[in-house]
Formats: C-alpha cells, sequence, structure tokens
C-alpha cells in the first residue's frame, strides 16, 4: 500500500513539473534566429528555401516508399518460412503413421519384455 502511493506522489510531482515546463515553454522566442540587429542570419537565409522543403518533401517520399517496400517483403519472407514449417510439420506427421510408436517409451514396459520375463520364468 505504501508503495502505491509513493508511486502516486512521484507521478503527480512528474505531472505537475511537465506541466510547468509547457506552460514555460512558449515564453522562448525565435530569437536566436535574429542577430544583435534584428536581421535574419545568412545560414538561416540559406535553409529557408523551397528547394531544401522540396528535398525534405522528397526525401520523406522515399524513406516511406522504401520502409513499405521493406515491409512486403518481410511479410513475404514470413509466409514463405510459415508454408515452409508447414510442409516439414506435414511431412513429420505423414511420414510417421504409427505416430511415434516405433519409439521405445522410458516409463512404460514393452510387450516384448513382458513376454520375455515370462518365457524366462518358465524355464
Amino acid at each position: 500500500m505504501y508503495n502505491f502511493l509513493l508511486q502516486i506522489v512521484i507521478m503527480a510531482g512528474l505531472g505537475i513539473m511537465i506541466y510547468l515546463i509547457a506552460r514555460a515553454a512558449p515564453r522562448v522566442g525565435d530569437d536566436i534566429a535574429h542577430d544583435i540587429n534584428g536581421h535574419i542570419s545568412k545560414l538561416d537565409k540559406i535553409f529557408s528555401h523551397d528547394r531544401f522543403e522540396k528535398f525534405d518533401a522528397f526525401f520523406n517520399n522515399l524513406v516511406e516508399k522504401s520502409l513499405r517496400k521493406f515491409k512486403l517483403l518481410l511479410m513475404k519472407l514470413v509466409n514463405l518460412t510459415n508454408n515452409y514449417l508447414d510442409a516439414v510439420k506435414s511431412y513429420k506427421n505423414n511420414g510417421n503413421k504409427n505416430n511415434g510408436a516405433d519409439k521405445p517409451s522410458l516409463f512404460e514396459r514393452q510387450p516384448e519384455d513382458i513376454i520375455e520375463e515370462k518365457t524366462d520364468e518358465n524355464m
């Protein structure tokens, strides 16, 4: 019970800290982009062109298509693996018609052992 109360207090404190940080965040402006005279820096001018936005959109599109193709490849690989495992499983089940009756059991006495014991006792 004490652990539960302690966890509630810790989570409430964490929530309050996040709330205070989120409330103070809008106060931080874009003053870094402007230099002392109020002009936009040259670096900011260079990266504000539309060509970088187009490149960014193209790059995002390329990454999205590549990830979709990779996902399809993985799905095909999973299907191939499942089909192979099903084939191996069906071969095992169809190959052993007696379902393991030819394997000796460690805890059961085999009928041949019982017959041998009876013949040994009768002699």
